[in-house]
């Protein structure tokens, strides 16, 4: 058996092929750098600062942490000057001053000390500052998933959406918590470190910026290198998490046709190029530390020399006329290494600010994805429309220039029973996703109680319509509250007489917990039929005016499916009812059966007017129920 490969040319198709368009797309490309780096830094910045009172109480205690880091290289210089001046062969020219020294001691310890505490403190503001903010920012991306059109999920691998709400934003997580306090005290310790490296002497000053110009062009050829690795790793990651997702869903059908040995080679290419695409780049983003340690000890090499040059020389005099000292060389070796040390720790960090980056951009690119839009012009009342549904002229296409529906005309009275039959791909749910306005149409109308359904709320259309799906959904809850999920307030009596009208009561009391039961993910404790006789229940206690079953009963057996049609009798009286069935034996007493084929309705009437015209309905239903040949 053949399996999918995955090549550089194959993940340009599959990012292609899913949106990455640019903007807006889905994984942002494999450039070597954001699309727009300014916004999605900007953006990032504000959930960073989305407590003004954390972010500042963290720069307070982060400047005066770097004030101690800085107080200590002077306390070092004065503590050394204290031990006076000796000189072979003269002795000591100045004399060691023993107050001056326990003095300096004693006012050193106290900053080290002081030091450990705002450290402490540091990291305890900033513990809070990114957990809030990575909460905020789930929050945030969850409220814009919930509120995306169906077009999106449609049209957007579901493993590669939860890649972004989990793998991505843990990896903001970990690179805003390791680096947050110290981009900060970075930049603070650079500035101070400069102001005494200038005071103390500006000719070593120029001798130390050649270290930080070393820094910065070894930065920028690294990361031209390292950037777009870490933006693929990104991608593939999405592209497994899909993969994996398709295959656990589709599990049986992985097992009934003995193809796990395929899905596994399937899985390993992905995970295959994962991990050398991961290798590559933690290697570029993991080496850039080593190689700063090594610019920052040619600095280092280079203070030494020069400083022992011009101690001997006399010359590089401090900024006010001082001369230079052994004590200042010193101290400047250490300003050196606090001045390069920033440097070399945003550098270690400079692996996961990348991933971080790349995963920024790609959780703020579907944030920036518009929403539906749930406003209306009009008011309308979902309990007091009768349900009168007329579709004018209606014209809609999934892809331009590939119309699915074309010049649909009906008219579908309060209620009545309508059926919608036809070959796949004819159209019969393109009806449904219209109506409900997942999609809008092309052209043309549709009209509830002779209102444009484009001009009223999308919430007070959807409250007058339930829907029960094909594929039965229900959520890791208790039964009664899947059954609620249409009608929360419902009474105790609603709910048992929904449960009885579905054919649920029984099975429902027969539960060791009853109606409390909690349901797996999946509802796999109980069986498909039980699941499908929920969601009808689920319908039954949403009282809608317009009820839509869309093969409801294809999951049932013979006799559940009769004592469902039998309840449905009474249920559809003063509703107007849409069934989609492939199913004829569902759709014999409905009032109206619409016939399609290829987005235009061919055949319309009753089951018994269609069945003598001796037309494309009369040959469906031979077919089922004679086994005669179309």
């Amino acid at each position: 058996m053949s399996k999918r490969k995955l090549d550089e040319k194959k993940l340009r198709e599959i990012q292609m092929r899913n949106g990455n368009r640019g903007p807006g797309g889905r994984f942002g490309g494999l450039k070597e750098k954001p699309k727009d780096f300014k916004k999605t830094l900007k953006q990032l910045m504000k959930y960073i600062g989305y407590s003004k009172k954390l972010l500042i109480g963290l720069i307070i205690v982060v400047v005066l942490s770097t004030a101690c880091t800085l107080m200590t290289n002077v306390m070092i210089e004065r503590i050394i000057k204290s031990l006076g001046t000796y000189e072979v062969g003269l002795g000591f020219t100045k004399d060691p001053n023993l107050k001056e020294f326990i003095t300096f001691i004693v006012i050193l310890a106290g900053i080290y000390v002081l030091y450990c505490l705002l450290q402490y403190l540091s990291s305890l503001i900033s513990a809070h500052l990114v957990t809030g903010m990575i909460r905020k920012l789930r929050n945030d991306l969850f409220e814009r998933i919930v509120r995306f059109p169906i077009k999106y999920t449609d049209t957007h691998p579901h493993g590669d959406i939860m890649s972004r709400m989990t793998n991505d934003i843990d990896n903001i997580s970990m690179a805003v918590s390791q680096s947050l306090t110290s981009l900060v005290s970075g930049v603070l310790t650079i500035l101070g470190c400069s102001c005494l490296m200038i005071y103390y002497s500006p000719l070593l000053t120029c001798v130390a910026l050649v270290t930080l110009v070393l820094s910065i062009a070894v930065t920028f050829i690294m990361s031209k290198f390292s950037r777009p690795l870490f933006k693929k790793q990104s991608t593939i990651l999405g592209l497994l998490n899909s993969q994996t997702e398709e295959m656990v869903t589709g599990c049986k059908t992985v097992i009934a046709y003995n193809h796990q040995s395929v899905a596994e080679e399937e899985f390993n290419e992905y995970s295959d190029e994962l991990c050398k695409t991961a290798i590559k780049a933690q290697i570029w983003g993991g080496s850039m530390g080593p190689v700063m340690n090594f610019v920052g000890n040619v600095g280092y090499f280079l203070i030494c020399i020069f400083g022992a040059i011009f101690l001997s020389k006399g010359i590089g005099n401090g900024l006010l006329g001082a001369a230079l000292e052994v004590s200042v060389v010193i101290t400047f070796l250490t300003l050196n290494k606090q001045f390069t040390r920033p440097i070399n720790e945003i550098a270690h960090l400079y692996a996961s600010i990348l991933t971080a980056m790349a995963g920024a951009e790609r959780v703020f690119t579907m944030m920036n994805e518009e929403i539906e839009d749930f406003s209306g012009t009009i008011e309308f009342d979902p309990n007091t429309t009768t349900g009168y549904i007329d579709f004018r002229h209606i014209g809609f296409s999934y892809v331009p220039g590939k119309p699915v529906l074309k010049d649909f005309n009906i008219d579908m009275y309060s209620g009545h029973k309508i059926a919608l039959v036809g070959a796949t791909g004819s159209g019969k749910t393109t009806i449904v996703n219209l109506l409900l306005r997942f999609y809008d149409i092309d052209s043309g109308q549709i009209l509830i109680d002779g209102k444009d359904i484009k001009d009223m709320s999308k919430k007070d259309l959807r409250d007058c319509i339930s829907i029960v799906l094909q594929d039965a959904v229900l959520f890791g809850d208790t039964i009664e509250n899947n059954v609620k999920y249409g009608k929360a307030d419902a009474t105790d009596e609603e709910f048992e007489n929904a449960l009885k009208m579905a054919n649920c009561y029984k099975f429902v009391k027969r539960l060791p917990d009853q109606e409390k039961t909690v349901l797996s993910q999946g509802a796999t404790n109980i069986s498909q039929g039980q699941r499908q006789l929920l969601t009808i229940a689920r319908a039954f206690l949403a009282d809608p005016k317009i009820l839509i079953l869309d093969e409801a009963t294809s999951s049932v057996d013979t006799r559940t499916e009769k004592n469902i049609q039998d309840a449905m009798v009474n249920l559809m009286k003063n509703r107007t009812s849409i069934i989609i069935a492939h199913r004829l034996s569902t759709i014999q007493d409905a009032d109206l059966i619409l016939v399609l084929d290829q987005g235009v309705i061919v055949e319309m009437g009753d089951h018994k007017d269609l069945l003598a015209k001796k037309g494309v309905y009369n040959r469906l239903y031979q077919t089922q129920f004679a086994g005669l040949d179309t």
